[in-house]
């Protein structure tokens, strides 16, 4: 009898040995039962309770029924009531093994044995614990072997087997993972898995690994990556608004072309302002990866946060982890979408007919007669009498884009892999030439492939291995597009068009006497640019459980390789002008005036680099009752060399090298008092032997009260507060100067002297650079407080304040007169900035009904002031540059225009500025000395950088439907007009003077005082043409950024289809702005020529096998 017990026995020890431990909260049990089977009994207790029930089917299937009823009665009190001997039960957590009793057996030893060496079937269905719903695609799998299966629409499963397994595993993102023993023969196992805070809410990327959240005292920012699926070419285009403490800005829309941005806005005036960007903890471009590889996104924005990353970590980190196998049978994801790309908004210039009585006006004679106007107006010779639109002839009013990804993941307990495949295409607005074989228009192709593999090689060592590629290729024409589209811009309706009659191509001459857009875009020939970047990493994990439990080591080595490429097929263009038609014949005159070239000429280029990287880390983690403790052992080198037409001298050819030793110390009591210690010890070569190393420490503590017990009474309203501060210093090698060692002087050409009586002329050498030995990195020093709060579980707050001091930005020295007879003024660590303000973000989430719904804000200021870079007071204090923000505007205040020439005599004398009229813009004398002159010039406002940005959005799910929204702004943002697009006909030549449609009727005139624009004026206008606030205006702008309707096939469909998922979607990216600024796209602030920005729309699918 006692040999007969064992296999029960084991069954049921393995079973509460190995389930993950939950709060044992007994649920209660309502129902009347009537000889109900004992099977549908259990069932019922399983759908109420979210307890999860293992048992064999044949000690269930025996006519057991059971008769009782309940009503609202605890599980745990249910329980003795309904299994009844000879069956007996056991607790663990939410589970609840049922077995029989070793009497009940009735079976000999022979017989039973013969049973259990045949087949194994275990099935069941995955519910969630919370919400009781069946799980769609969750691995079932039999631990240690091939063997396994996922679960189908409805939750369910089955699995048969041969071969002494005991252990089956079930694993899904999201939740925690289970390990339940099995038995020979047939089996139900149904299982409800819990939700993983460790996954979901509390596991986040952090300096070289993950960290609770709740014991996060440093200011992190993170990001769910299906957020950032948008329909865009580069990573950097999805961050807009997206999370708290970035700033980004897209001043272009060209296909490949990627966003500017900040972690916390503009903290130096030095070299490089951009932060480290991590990706599998190596140094490489956002803009690189695939959004459907990333598994977690995270910023990192303090002190506390960076100082380990020691001279690479000043300007905040980003660290992306990409994604990696599940254990489980194959997953197979197939991602499609495709749309149309259409110009968010395009500036509108003035057609032929109104250039022509503009300029009339400016010029007080009728320079284009009516009979000119007329013909221009009828079209009835466009040779002599052009009226293009050239925006209409160089652009499409739309594109497309397609992108496309396959990934496969799976694997067992021993091995996991991860395989993706990407593919992105998007062509240009720009027309291409039917006149060529070729293609000049713009077009972008990027592949991207990726392998991760994860491999346990002993049950305390694994390996990790990642590769991956991207290849990137563009077409551009000859000449470039912020080129091509200043052109069209500028160049009048009325100038020429665009190919004459007889096939030749007309221009006045180039340069700065205009060009022919079309004729820049389709005729000039063109470039095509390849690009190959190769990732690798590879890394061992070896955990010491064995003799020292948490702590664990690891070593990691990657090699990067670039390669760029550029071919240019170019020419200069023939131009044909002055036409005029023979009086006889009526044929078409014209005259050469360049004559360029009938054929291509060809050259190309060769660059790259390549970058090595070493690390190795001792790490530890532990838990003794209500105290915790962690601490962190690392030592890493890096080295990257640049090649070909990267490599710009023989020093930028050597290589550029990091060394460093990073350390870190954390300790938490009871989960209410956090301190943590970080610090990085790291050095550069940049620097002279000595000054080489830097020591870059920081400290952080959080309190989390509502831990506490007083916090008690409260709690269900608030349930979550905790308060936290850090503070430390960061550095920054990438200090610029132009130069790479900075402690070595230079050597420069002379003047030449002259000697003897015939003159000869000999050269000479000097210093040219003055060596600093004591040149070091920038350091700043980093303060944050802050506070998260949550209200009713559903609330979540993150709010900080930061303040940044830098100092040490290398300049070059602006006090040293002149007269000391320096001829290069020497380069210096003097410089410096603040940098303070705020985050904050918020997200709800709540579920009315069957409505799931969720609500996300975030919201940035920063304030950049700089302190001092070595320059000494201006005459008037006001001018100083110091004290004013990064890329602060100076000029004049305007005080409105000139509305007569008394008003000219009775203002200051502005003739430091050129000879007033009436519609000229007047300025303030700021200084009051009667005199407009560089002495009333002040900084005027706001910069082209925004101080605020924010960004709000809302998603729902219903059934098999869901939305979601997410609306994008900026603040404290000046955007400048000045060009000569709004000031008439003020360019050098007449075929690049047009104008905005916006001035029709908003320019001064004696009737019209208190235009928008000044006066139409002919040629050069010095007095209007200077930097002034007239000039700018409100940038700020409110933008509906995204948006997405998606509806997924019911699990009937995608049952009959094979399928584990199915969803089709439509969305939108840039899908509409509100600025009180209309003359282009606000997000390129003053770059009025750029390629305009996008508006997308796309059809996808997502199928999941």
């Amino acid at each position: 009898m006692k040999n007969k017990m064992i296999p029960r026995s084991f069954l049921l020890l393995v079973t509460l040995l190995f389930v993950p431990v939950f709060a044992a909260n007994a649920q209660s049990i309502t129902g009347d039962f009537r000889n109900t089977p004992i099977s549908e009994v259990v069932k019922v207790l399983e759908t109420q309770s979210g307890y999860s029930f293992v048992y064999n089917k044949d000690d269930l299937d025996r006519g057991r029924t059971v008769t009782a009823s309940f009503k609202g009665e605890d599980l745990l009190k249910v329980l003795p009531k309904v299994l009844l001997a000879p069956l007996k039960y056991e607790v663990k957590g939410k589970v609840v093994a049922i077995t029989l009793t070793t009497a009940s057996t009735g079976q000999d030893p022979k017989s039973r044995k013969s049973k259990e060496d045949g087949k194994t079937e275990v099935s069941g269905v995955v519910r969630d614990a919370k919400t009781g719903e069946p799980l769609v695609g969750v691995a079932v799998w039999v631990k240690d072997t091939p063997f396994g299966t996922m679960t189908d629409v409805d939750g369910s499963y089955k699995l048969s087997f041969e071969g002494n397994y005991g252990y089956v595993s079930i694993s899904s993102i999201g939740f925690s993972d289970q390990e339940i023993a099995v038995k020979k023969g047939s089996q139900v196992i149904n299982v409800a898995l819990e939700e993983d805070n460790n996954q979901l809410d509390e596991a986040v990327s952090i300096a070289y690994g993950h960290q609770k959240k709740a014991s996060i005292v440093g200011a992190i920012s993170t990001i769910d990556p299906g957020a950032m699926k948008v329909p865009v070419s580069k990573m950097s285009n999805a961050l807009a608004g997206r999370l708290s403490g970035v700033i980004s800005v897209q001043q272009s829309g060209e296909p490949g072309v990627g966003s500017t941005f900040w972690i916390r806005g503009v903290s130096t005036f030095g070299a490089n302002s951009n932060p480290l960007v991590l990706v599998d903890g190596i140094e490489r471009s956002l803009d690189l990866l695939d959004i459907e590889d990333v598994k977690e996104f995270s910023v990192l924005k303090d002190a506390a946060a960076t100082a380990v990353y020691g001279v690479r970590g000043a300007n905040g980190v980003i660290l992306v982890t990409t994604r990696s196998g599940e254990e489980g049978k194959p997953k197979v994801n197939v991602k499609y979408e495709a749309g149309i790309v259409t110009p968010t908004r395009m500036s509108k210039v003035v057609d032929g007919p109104t250039f022509c009585r503009l300029y009339n006006e400016a010029a007080e004679t009728e320079y284009f007669s009516e009979d000119y106007i007329s013909h221009v107006i009828n079209g009835d010779d466009t040779d002599l009498y052009p009226n293009v639109n050239w925006i209409d002839e160089i652009f499409r009013n739309y594109s497309f884009n397609t992108k496309a990804n396959v990934n496969v993941s799976g694997g067992t307990s021993v091995v996991k892999y991860f395989v993706s495949g990407g593919y992105y295409y998007e062509d240009s607005f720009f027309r291409n030439g039917a006149m060529q074989d070729y293609k000049t228009s713009v077009d972008y192709q990027k592949f991207n492939f990726r392998a991760n593999l994860d491999v346990k090689i002993t049950s305390h060592t694994s390996l990790n291995l990642n590769i991956a590629n991207t290849f990137e290729s563009k077409n551009q024409p000859g000449t470039g597009s912020v080129s091509i589209y200043g052109h069209a811009l500028m160049t009048p309706a009325i100038s020429f068009p665009t190919v004459y009659s007889n096939g030749l191509l007309p221009g006045p001459g180039g340069g700065n006497d205009g060009d022919n857009p079309y004729a820049l875009l389709t005729q000039a020939g063109y470039r095509q640019s390849f690009y190959n970047n190769t990732q690798s990493v590879a890394s061992i994990t070896h955990d010491f459980d064995w003799c020292l439990p948490g702590l664990t080591a690891t070593v990691k080595a990657s090699f990067d390789a670039n390669n760029a490429a550029q071919q240019n097929r170019v020419r200069t263009l023939p131009q044909w002008f002055r036409p005029t038609r023979d009086p006889y014949t009526g044929e078409l005159i014209v005259q050469n005036i360049v004559e360029g070239s009938q054929t291509l000429a060809y050259s190309q280029t060769n660059g790259g680099w390549r970058a090595i990287y070493f690390e190795a880390n001792v790490n530890y983690q532990r838990s003794f009752g209500k105290h915790s403790v962690g601490a962190l052992l690392l030592y890493q080198q890096s080295q990257k060399n640049y090649i070909g037409s990267n490599a710009t001298s023989s020093q930028a050819a050597l290589p550029y090298r990091h060394q460093g030793i990073a350390v870190r110390a954390t300790y938490n009591y009871d989960s209410r008092y956090f301190i943590e210690f970080n610090a990085g010890y790291n050095g550069s070569e940049n620097f002279s032997p000595g000054h080489r190393f830097g020591f870059f420490p920081s400290v952080a503590a959080g309190w989390m009260a509502s831990n506490e017990k007083f916090w008690d009474p409260i709690k269900n309203v608030v349930d979550k507060f905790k308060i936290k501060a850090s503070y430390g210093l960061v550095g920054n090698d990438q200090i610029g100067g132009g130069r790479r060692f900075i402690y070595l002087e230079t050597v420069v050409n002379g003047f030449n002297y002259n000697f003897g009586e015939n003159v000869k002329s000999y050269p000479s050498l000097r210093l040219g650079d003055w060596p600093n030995a004591n040149v070091g990195w920038e350091e700043a020093k980093k303060l944050d407080a802050g506070f998260d709060i949550s209200l009713f579980q559903k609330l979540n707050v993150q709010f900080d304040y930061f303040h940044e001091y830098r100092s040490g930005i290398f300049l070059q020295r602006n006090s040293i007169p002149y007269f000391v007879g320096v001829t290069n003024m020497p380069w210096v660590n003097l410089g410096k900035m603040r940098n303070s303000g705020i985050d904050a973000s918020v997200q709800y989430d709540q579920k009315i009904g069957q409505v799931q719904l969720s609500a996300i804000g975030n919201f940035t200021f920063a304030r950049n002031v700089i302190l001092d870079q070595d320059q000494p007071d201006y005459p008037e204090l006001y001018q100083n540059r110091t004290g004013q923000a990064r890329w602060e505007t100076f000029g004049f205040v305007s005080d409105g225009l000139y509305k007569d020439y008394e008003d000219i005599a009775s203002s200051p004398d502005q003739s430091y500025l050129g000879k007033q009229h009436p519609g000229d813009i007047k300025y303030k004398d700021l200084n009051n000395d009667g005199v407009i002159n560089d002495k009333d010039q002040k900084a005027l406002g706001f910069t082209g950088v925004p101080e605020i940005v924010y960004g709000f959005g809302l998603s729902a799910r219903w059934k098999g439907f869901d939305a979601s929204v997410f609306f994008q702004g900026t603040g404290n943002v000046k955007i400048s007009t000045r060009s000569t697009l709004v000031q008439g006909f003020t360019a050098s030549s007449m075929y690049l003077s047009n104008v905005y449609e916006d001035v029709v009727g908003n320019y001064w005139t004696p009737e019209h005082t208190d235009a928008k624009y000044p006066r139409l004026s002919l040629g050069t206008n010095t007095n209007n043409n200077v930097e002034s606030d007239f000039w700018l205006t409100n940038g700020s702008y409110l933008r509906f950024k995204s948006a997405e309707i998606g509806y997924s096939l019911p699990t009937k469909a995608i049952k009959k289809m094979h399928l584990t998922g199915c969803r089709f979607y439509i969305s939108g990216n840039n899908l509409c702005t509100f600025s009180a600024f209309r003359l282009w796209d606000p997000d390129n602030m003053t770059a009025t020529t750029n390629y305009p920005l996008t508006r997308v729309v796309n059809l996808g699918v997502d199928i999941k096998f």
